[in-house]
């Protein structure tokens, strides 16, 4: 009997290092023949010339192969430094995937085990270990963290797959949540601590309502509050740390004074501004940190969370290959012209249909979501269970329709096992740093973090180049996002393109007949339908260009972060406000806000109060997201409003596709109803205003006085608007709520004294008590706000189908702004009463 085994140790050669003599001299599965084109060139481009960087970015299309890239780089790594290389991935379900992939590619490596020592193939350097982002940072990892006695395991590599969707992986391994529902002791006692501190800066109603479990919303700590209660924070939680999470405190008792503290009605969150992933010394001391990420623009978020070097990151490696870009129909229902049809029963019928002979799957951005198609889908709620429903899929013997909740990454649905994937709703993120961020971080930053997950989402279904499948995208803010042109330059090339196509196919689409007749021409391999796709596809092979403003600031953000924990305060606000003040960031006061908040909480560490209260005032001013200062900043009147046409014609030419400003609209005012809080109400009221093409504000709730909304118009008055939506319909206006209003008129007038007003209040009957004496106010029912709400709707279903250029629609739109009474004072003889 010939024996191979020993033939082949008896002529053994030296390890080959070079990516693709190593893949040359693998053994190779059924159906595997050569590298892909853009996998030849990602390897070539790192070997030899970039091999050695210690942050290397390399960029490939989902689908593409970068797992085989990446194994290929970590047994490179191997076979030259012989050393350890450990592999990490966002989830349970991807750790086994890469492992399977090992295997079929024949390149050793074996899984982290929870409860066991790490294997010892990895150790000596004869096989890449594989685990979850938390296997390595971890406050007990086995790795070891530094200034704990147990020593750290040395690798020489480390590759980071998913690295642009592993951000919230890596947060969560230094944030500590403590939930009301598990410990709401702990909960309660830690908010009473601050309730004072809410009280100070006027939003102890809103932190009330959050911890009573009644508001949805995020709110942060004044971080001169927090700071001011660290060590008693510290010495608290030190008693009770061990039975919430005892994996997180070693990483964060040293660190809470540069952390928030967020409350929600469900937990508070003690998270760092940005993680110090340096208490990790294998990350921090590794000879290479490899970045496997998808083809977008923006990898700022892999310097503030892993502190690469932002000239690192701006360097990636990428290919202009389409290797890997799966064909994929994209359809949008709320695009449609489909008269009153309901979408979401519509969907759902459509996903039953298609289940019948080939895989489905819905993607939630959250639990809540996701329980909406219990009538339709399946909804796994564990870890355990989506794994075995995915296998089940991946083996046939199963079709769904499966609905997975904020899954947007590791999930692998190749060929029939997903030819019709829906995504509902836009992928905001669930937890409580996600929401905060989303809401003090507006515009670019937050728009490349969903970018990222739609991309993600988009991709579960179509694997490679030669798969297909639906997409079908619904949900008004998902369909919103989607039509606004500056979010689009978030997106891949190749998802811009298909989106596209996506949208002029579904303008087309005008009955339910059509979209499954649609939906057919690709899944039955129409060849019109794939010669049109590719054709548009073939536009997109350039590489994505490198968001270099959001790389400086992200460098600076971690620059900052790093002195601020030495001690070196000023010098960490120095590096903040330089950029503040550059001309980089004079037209994007979103960040200069953020930048600014950051900058107080590093000045109330060294107890410059006055500083930080500037600094603090100064977010607030831009963006009232953010914590109000002790002291309110003081009511700047503004200039006269603009003409309502160019205002609304501007929101309008905002789009790609027109039709997407509805769902937008809906979403704006979705809150104007009678069970909304004063707070969301008023909310929709300004945002009612603004799309009347008014400039619309909220004094109270920013400056404390005023009116709670003002509507300033280019009319011969404006409206001062009282919100009273709370009352019950045989609740009188009274007159202490008829006094608020008349000190609303007198700032108006000290504030604009040239200007004329519209005593305005929003409740559900224009009822006064005999004493408020309501003479010249004027009564808003709430059931006029409802018809006020479908008239400007109507307005904009009617302008957006008009043809023409700017200035054609704004004649147009004078024109209607007329005819339906939408003027200042077509609105007073409409939809305003007088009180009886």
């Amino acid at each position: 009997m010939v024996d191979f085994k020993k033939l082949r140790e008896d002529k053994a050669k030296p390890k080959p290092i070079a990516p693709r003599d190593i893949f040359h001299s693998l053994p190779k599965a059924v159906g595997i023949n050569d590298l892909y084109v853009s996998q030849a060139e990602a390897l070539d481009a790192w070997y030899p010339s970039r091999k050695n960087d210690k942050d290397v970015v390399v960029k490939l299309h989902t689908g593409g192969g970068k797992t085989l890239v990446a194994l290929l780089m970590a047994q490179s790594t191997m076979n030259e430094l012989g050393e350890p290389v450990l592999y990490l991935a966002p989830t349970t379900q991807l750790v086994e995937q890469v492992i399977a992939k090992a295997t079929e590619y024949g390149i050793r490596a074996v899984p982290y085990t929870k409860g066991q020592p790490l294997a010892s193939e990895f150790l000596d350097g004869n096989a890449v270990l594989v685990g979850a982002y938390e296997s390595l940072f971890s406050g007990r990892s086995k790795f070891g963290v530094r200034g704990s006695a147990k020593p750290a395991v040395k690798v020489g590599g480390i590759i980071l797959d998913d690295a642009h969707v592993a951000l919230s992986s890596v947060r969560k391994a230094f944030s500590l949540t403590i939930t009301s529902k598990d410990h709401l002791k702990f909960y309660q006692e830690l908010a009473d601590r601050f309730r004072g501190a809410f009280d100070e800066v006027g939003r102890g109603g809103a932190f009330a309502d959050i911890t009573r479990g009644k508001d949805f919303g995020v709110i942060e700590v004044p971080s001169w509050a927090w700071l001011s209660k660290v060590p008693e924070v510290r010495e608290f939680l030190s008693h009770h740390v061990e039975s919430v999470d005892p994996y997180i405190w070693p990483l964060l008792r040293d660190n809470l004074a540069m952390c928030h503290c967020l409350f929600s009605r469900k937990s508070v969150t003690i998270t760092p501004t940005f993680p110090p992933v340096d208490l990790i010394p294998t990350f921090d001391d590794a000879k290479r940190r490899i970045y496997m990420s998808a083809t977008i623009s923006d990898d700022s978020e892999i310097v503030r969370t892993f502190g690469a070097s932002p000239a690192a990151v701006g360097r990636p490696i990428q290919s202009s290959s389409l290797a890997g870009v799966g064909e994929r129909m994209i359809l949008v229902p709320e695009l449609m012209p489909l008269g009153n049809v309901a979408i979401t029963p519509m969907v759902k019928q459509i996903a039953k249909w298609i289940a019948g002979y080939a895989g489905v799957a819905i993607l939630a951005p959250s639990g809540t979501v996701a329980k909406e198609w219990w009538d339709t889908a399946e909804y796994p709620e564990t870890s355990e269970a989506v794994s075995q429903r995915i296998k089940d899929m991946q083996a046939g013997s199963f079709k769904g329709p499966i609905v997975l909740a904020n899954r947007y990454d590791g999930i692998d649905l190749a060929g029939q096992s997903c030819r019709l994937l829906i995504m509902d709703g836009l992928p905001q993120g669930t937890t409580d740093y996600d929401m905060f961020r989303t809401n003090v971080l507006a515009d670019s930053a937050v728009n490349s973090l969903l970018a990222q997950r739609i991309e993600q989402g988009i991709g579960r279904g179509s694997r490679g180049g030669g798969d297909f499948c639906v997409v079908v995208l619904t949900g008004s803010d998902l369909v919103a996002w989607i039509g606004r042109k500056k979010n689009l330059e978030h997106l891949t090339a190749s998802s811009r393109v298909q989106l596209n196509v996506g949208q002029e196919v579904s303008e087309a689409v005008t009955s339910y007949q059509e979209i499954g007749e649609t939906m057919l021409k690709c899944l039955n391999r129409d060849p019109d339908w794939v010669a049109y796709h590719a054709s548009e596809l073939a536009a997109a092979t350039r590489p994505p260009g490198i968001d270099e403003l959001s790389l400086k600031v992200a460098g600076a953000e971690r620059r900052a972060f790093r002195l601020e924990r030495v001690g070196q305060y000023e010098s960490a606000i120095q590096e903040l406000e330089q950029l503040i003040s550059s001309t980089d960031l004079a037209q994007d006061g979103q960040r200069r806000a953020w930048l600014s908040s950051l900058a107080a909480r590093i000045a109330f560490q060294m107890n410059d109060n006055h500083k930080g209260q500037r600094l603090q005032t100064s977010a607030f001013s831009t963006n009232n997201n953010h914590i109000p200062p002790r002291i309110r900043p003081a009511y700047i009147p503004r200039p006269m409003a603009g003409p309502q046409s160019i205002a609304i014609v501007s929101r309008i030419l905002e789009y790609q596709r027109r039709g997407s400003l509805i769902p937008a609209y809906n979403e704006a005012v979705s809150a104007l109803v009678p069970d909304a809080s004063p707070f969301q109400y008023e909310e929709a009221l300004k945002n009612l205003g603004a799309y009347l093409g008014f400039d619309a504000e909220r004094p109270e709730a920013v400056h404390k006085t005023g009116p709670d909304v003002l509507w300033r118009t280019s009319g011969l008055f404006d409206f001062v608007i009282e919100a009273k939506s709370d009352k019950e319909k045989d609740n009188p206006l009274y007159k202490n709520d008829h006094a608020q209003l008349l000190e609303a008129e007198q700032w108006f007038r000290r504030c604009y004294p040239q200007r004329q007003s519209l005593r305005v209040s929003a409740l559900p009957e224009p009822v006064a008590d005999l004493k408020a004496s309501p003479q010249g106010t004027y009564a808003l029912k709430l059931e006029e706000v409802t018809k006020l709400v479908g008239a400007v709707r109507n307005l904009y279903v009617y302008l957006i189908g008009q043809p023409g250029d700017r200035e054609v629609l704004q004649e147009r739109c004078e024109a209607e702004l007329r005819r339906t009474g939408l003027t200042p004072d077509g609105i007073k003889a409409i939809y305003l009463t007088e009180f009886r």
